[in-house]
C-alpha cells in the first residue's frame, strides 16, 4: 500500500522548514519595498472627451453652405483618428509630447463615442498639464478635419450648384416659349369644374385659361428657384473667397466636449511599495513551502534507499565445497 501523507507529517515539515520559509518570506518582503522605495515614482492623469459633429442645417440656414459640411467626417471616426495618431506618433500629438519623458496611452469607446486619454510622468503636474494639452491638440485636429472636409466639398457644391441654376434657366425659356403659343380660349364652367375636382389648384382650374394660369405660375415658381439657387451660389462664391468665415463655420460646426478634465493626480501609480512588497512576499511564501515539501520528498526517498537490505552475493568455489563436505 501506498503511505498516506497525514495532517501531522504536513506540520512537522513545515516546522522543520520554518525557519527556511520565513526567512525567504521576510527577505522578499524587505527587498522589495526597499527597491520599490528607491524607484523614481510614476504618476498618471486620465481625461474623457468627445467630439459631436452638428446637423448641416443647424450649421447654416443656406442648403448651399450647409451642403458644404454634409460629407464632414463624424465624431466617432475623428475620436478613432486622434486615438491612432497618439498610437503612431502623429504631428498632433509630436507638436505637444516632443521629447518629453512622458507615455501616452488611449482608448476610444466608438459605441460611447468617448475618447480616453492617459498620460504617465514622473511628476504629477507634468502629467495633468500634458493630458490638458492634448486635449487642446485634439480639438485643433477636429477642427481642421472639418475644414479640410468642408474646402474638399466646397468646390463640388458649387459645381452642382451652377449646373442647378443652368437647368432651371433652360426650364425657364421652355416655359416662356410655351406660354406663346398657348391659344386663348376661355374655359367653360364645366371645364373649371372639372379640373377642380381633379385637384388642380383653385386659382389655377378657376381662371379663363387654366392651361394659360398654370404655366404661368410654373414660370414663377421656377423663377423663384432660379433666385434661390443664385442667392446660394453667390454666398458659396463669398465662402471660397473668404478661408476665415470657413474656418469659423468649421469650429461651430463641431462641439468638442470635455466629460472629465484631467486632474491632478495625488498618488503615483507606481511603484507601490507596500502593494509590491506584499505580493512579492506571497510569491516568496508559497515558493518556499514548495521547496520545503520537495526537500522532505527527496530526503524521504534517500532515507528509505539507505535502510533496505543488500541483495545475497552467490558464495565462492571454496566455500561451496567446504559446505559439501
Amino acid at each position: 500500500m501506498e503511505d498516506e501523507i497525514s495532517l501531522r507529517d504536513v506540520y512537522l515539515v513545515l516546522k522543520r522548514a520554518s525557519r527556511l520559509i520565513w526567512g525567504v518570506t521576510i527577505a522578499a518582503f524587505v527587498l522589495v519595498y526597499v527597491a520599490a522605495r528607491l524607484m523614481p515614482a510614476t504618476y498618471e492623469s486620465e481625461a474623457l472627451t468627445q467630439a459631436l459633429v452638428l446637423k448641416p442645417q443647424e450649421i447654416s440656414q443656406r442648403q448651399g453652405v450647409a451642403a458644404v459640411f454634409r460629407s464632414a467626417p463624424s465624431g466617432q471616426a475623428m475620436g478613432l483618428g486622434f486615438s491612432k495618431q497618439i498610437e503612431n506618433e502623429g504631428p498632433y500629438v509630436a507638436k505637444v509630447i516632443g521629447n518629453a519623458p512622458v507615455k501616452v496611452k488611449t482608448h476610444f469607446d466608438d459605441k460611447k463615442n468617448v475618447l480616453t486619454i492617459k498620460v504617465r510622468a514622473g511628476d504629477a503636474k507634468a502629467a495633468s498639464q500634458f493630458a490638458e494639452e492634448l486635449l487642446g491638440a485634439f480639438k485643433l485636429y477636429v477642427r481642421d478635419q472639418v475644414y479640410a472636409s468642408a474646402n474638399s466639398a466646397l468646390e463640388g457644391t458649387m459645381e452642382q450648384t451652377r449646373l442647378d441654376s443652368e437647368a432651371l434657366q433652360a426650364r425657364i425659356e421652355q416655359l416662356k416659349k410655351s406660354i406663346t403659343k398657348v391659344i386663348p380660349v376661355k374655359a367653360s364652367t364645366a371645364a373649371q369644374v372639372a379640373l377642380e375636382s381633379d385637384d388642380v389648384p383653385p386659382d389655377v382650374a378657376r381662371s379663363e385659361n387654366p392651361a394659360l394660369a398654370y404655366m404661368s405660375l410654373e414660370l414663377a415658381k421656377q423663377q423663384t428657384n432660379l433666385a434661390s439657387l443664385e442667392a446660394e451660389m453667390s454666398a458659396l462664391k463669398q465662402l471660397a473667397a473668404n478661408p476665415d468665415q470657413l474656418h469659423r463655420l468649421s469650429e461651430q460646426a463641431v462641439r468638442v466636449n470635455v466629460l472629465s478634465p484631467p486632474p491632478l493626480p495625488r498618488e503615483p501609480v507606481s511603484p507601490r511599495p507596500l502593494l509590491d512588497a506584499l505580493l512579492a512576499a506571497a510569491l516568496a511564501l508559497m515558493a518556499a513551502v514548495f521547496w520545503a515539501f520537495i526537500s522532505a520528498a527527496l530526503a524521504g526517498e534517500e532515507a528509505a534507499l539507505s535502510e533496505a537490505p543488500n541483495p545475497a552475493s552467490p558464495p565462492e568455489p571454496s566455500e561451496a565445497a567446504s559446505a559439501q563436505q
